[in-house]
C-alpha cells in the first residue's frame, strides 16, 4: 500500500515520510503489532542488487538519516517500535569480506573513489577523524580477520553516527553475498562484528546449529569481543522496556480502527510527489491525438503479490489507455529479447513507451541487448518515414541506475517501483496531467 523508501526519498519530504510512518504504526497497533523491522539503513551503492535498491533511501547519508528518522518518529508516535533492518556497515562488510581482489591504496581519498565507496565519500572527506579511522582499518591488511573487524567497526561508528540511529539493528544471513553454506555458517558472526545487534538465522536446523557453534567459538577465542554482545543486548533490552510491555501485549485489538482509505490517499500523494523526470521539456505524449497507436513495452518481473496472476504493469496500461484507446500492451522478456511480434507492433506505432525494470545485476547485459535492438528497430523505421518520427518515452520502474545513461531522443521518467500507485502516478506525468516534481535520490 505504501511507497517504498526510495520513492519517499525522491519525494524529498521527511514530513510526508513521518506521516507514512504514523499511518503504518496506527494500522499495526490496531491489530496488536508493536515491533517492525524497518527502516532499511543501507546506502544505495554498487553492492546493492537492483531488486533491493527500492528498499534504500538513496546514496546520501544525509537523505538516509533524515527519512529514516522521520519514519521512526512516525511509528513511535503510534506506539510501534522500529528495529532498523541491516545497516550501512553491512555494505562495507560485503566489499572487504567477499571481494576476491582489493587494490590497496595509501591515500584514503583515492580509496574513496572506488564505486562501492561513492555513498560515503562525503563522510570520509569531511570528517578527518573518520578518515583516520578508516585509513587505519584498511592498513590492517593482509590479516583478513583483523582487517574485516577493524573496517566494519570503523564504518559502523562513522555511519551510525552519521545516520544518528542508536536503536537496535537486524540483518538476515540471506543478504550476505557468497556461497550459501558459507553464508549460513559465518554470516551471523560477521553481522555482529559489523556492529549489528540481531541476525535472522536460516530456517534449516543444521545451518542454525553451525551458525551458533561458530558464534560460541568466536566468543571463546575473543574474536567476537564481549562488549559487542553486551552493547547489542542493551539496545534490544531498551527497546523491549519501552515498547513491549504486558499492558500493550494484553491490550484489546481494534481492527476497526484500520485507516485504509486515509492511508491510501496519503500513499497516492507520496507516489505523485516521487515521480522524477530525467529529461528536460514536456512529455512527448502530451499533445498526441487520441487516435494514435501507442505501444507499451513492459518487462516480465517478479510479482509483488503471487496470488494475483495478472501482469504487474497492467495498471500502467489501463491508465494510459484512457487517453489512448488504441494502446497495445506488449510484454517482453530479457531472455528472448525483441521478437518478430514486437517488431510488427513497433512498425505501426505513433509512440512507444518502453519500461525498464532491471531486477538483477546479472541480467543487465541482457537488458542492454534489448535496448540496442529497440533503438535499431525504431531508427530504421523513422528513416523510412516522411512524416513525424515515432515519439519515445522510457520509464524506469525500479532501480534508478537503469536510466543513469540517457537515451538519445527519448524522454525519461522514473517511478522507482511497479506498484499500482506508482504506475498510476507515472502515467499521469506521461500524459501531461501532472508535473514530475520528484528529486533523483542517487
Amino acid at each position: 500500500m505504501f511507497p517504498c523508501p526510495l520513492s519517499l526519498a525522491a519525494g524529498n519530504s521527511p514530513i510526508v515520510t513521518s506521516r507514512i510512518g504514523q499511518a503504518i504504526g496506527k494500522n499495526l497497533a490496531s491489530i496488536g503489532i508493536n515491533w517492525i523491522f524497518i527502516p532499511t539503513l543501507d546506502l544505495l551503492s554498487a553492492c546493492i542488487e537492483p531488486l533491493d535498491a527500492s528498499q534504500t533511501f538513496g546514496r546520501s547519508p544525509g537523505t538516509v538519516s533524515g527519512h529514516a528518522l522521520a519514519l521512526i518518529q512516525g511509528l513511535e508516535s503510534e506506539g510501534v517500535s522500529a528495529c532498523a533492518n541491516s545497516h550501512p556497515a553491512g555494505s562495507i562488510l560485503e566489499i572487504f569480506t567477499y571481494r576476491s581482489a582489493v587494490e590497496l591504496m595509501d591515500d584514503i581519498h583515492e580509496q574513496a573513489q572506488l564505486p562501492e565507496f561513492a555513498p560515503i565519500e562525503s563522510v570520509l572527506t569531511t570528517c578527518p577523524h573518520a578518515s583516520t579511522q578508516f585509513g587505519a582499518a584498511i592498513h590492517e591488511f593482509p590479516d583478513p580477520a583483523r582487517s574485516a573487524h577493524a573496517i566494519c567497526t570503523a564504518s559502523d561508528l562513522i555511519l551510525r553516527d552519521q545516520c544518528r540511529f542508536q536503536g537496535p539493528t537486524v540483518s538476515s544471513f540471506a543478504e550476505t553475498p557468497g556461497d550459501a553454506s558459507v553464508c549460513a555458517k559465518h554470516s551471523p558472526l560477521l553481522t555482529f562484528l559489523a556492529g549489528l545487534d540481531m541476525v535472522k538465522l536460516p530456517k534449516d536446523a543444521a545451518a542454525q546449529e553451525a551458525s551458533i557453534s561458530t558464534l560460541k567459538a568466536a566468543m571463546r577465542s575473543e574474536i567476537l569481543p564481549p562488549i559487542l554482545i553486551q552493547t547489542a543486548a542493551a539496545r534490544v533490552t531498551a527497546l523491549k522496556s519501552s515498547f513491549l510491555t504486558w499492558d500493550k501485549a494484553l491490550a484489546t485489538r481494534q481492527p476497526e480502527l484500520l485507516s485504509l482509505p486515509t492511508a491510501g490517499t496519503l500513499a497516492q500523494e507520496a507516489y505523485r510527489a516521487s515521480v522524477t523526470a530525467v529529461s528536460p521539456g514536456l512529455t512527448p505524449l502530451r499533445d498526441l491525438p487520441r487516435t494514435s497507436i501507442v505501444v507499451l513495452l513492459t518487462p516480465t518481473v517478479p510479482r509483488r503479490n503471487a496470488s494475483r496472476p495478472s501482469d504487474p504493469f497492467e495498471p500502467l496500461g489501463r491508465a494510459l489507455s484512457r487517453s489512448f484507446p488504441r494502446l497495445r500492451h506488449v510484454p517482453y522478456t530479457l531472455s528472448a529479447g525483441l521478437t518478430d511480434v514486437h517488431v510488427t507492433f513497433l512498425q505501426r506505432a505513433t509512440a512507444v513507451v518502453f519500461v525498464l525494470c532491471n531486477t538483477s545485476s546479472a541480467m543487465s547485459e541482457s537488458q542492454d541487448e534489448v535496448v540496442r535492438a529497440l533503438q535499431n528497430t525504431l531508427r530504421a523505421r523513422d528513416a523510412s518515414l516522411s512524416q513525424e518520427r515515432t515519439r519515445k518515452v522510457v520509464a524506469g520502474a525500479g532501480d534508478p541506475r537503469d536510466l543513469r545513461d540517457p537515451f538519445a531522443g527519448w524522454w525519461g521518467v522514473l517511478c522507482y517501483e511497479y506498484s499500482r500507485g506508482a504506475l498510476e502516478a507515472v502515467a499521469e506525468v506521461m500524459l501531461g496531467e501532472r508535473e514530475a516534481v520528484g528529486r533523483l535520490p542517487v
